[in-house]
């Protein structure tokens, strides 16, 4: 499956959308809000670079992670998740949005998850 420069945000706030688009769309990078993690992709075939997921948001956190295991992924909530991987990122609550704008610059940079 073929990654490119495209940021998904799955549950949260939709300001958190609104900002990263204003951001990373002018950078060339696509950005997209679900509010779950079953809703299909817009642009099905390609997986998103990052996924931006609010755990608070999500009731199976475990199930949204493992769904996004090709993308580099950022983890937002009230409480640190109990094992990260090497592609995940942790932000807790309440994050800055600079804060996050900074980790998905190095991810959008970084190789492919394994």
């Amino acid at each position: 499956m073929e990654v490119s420069r495209r940021v998904l945000v799955v549950g949260g706030a939709s300001d958190t959308e609104t900002v990263l688009k204003a951001v990373f769309e002018p950078r060339g990078a696509t950005v997209e809000h679900s509010r779950g993690y079953r809703i299909p992709l817009r642009t099905s075939g390609l997986s998103p670079k990052v996924v931006v997921i609010d755990l608070d948001a999500e009731h199976d956190a475990a199930s949204v992670t493992s769904r996004w295991q090709q993308s580099n992924r950022v983890l937002i909530g009230s409480d640190l998740p109990p094992t990260i991987s090497a592609d995940e990122r942790f932000l807790a609550k309440p994050f800055q949005f600079p804060e996050l704008v900074k980790v998905i610059e190095e991810l959008l940079d970084a190789s492919p998850a394994a």
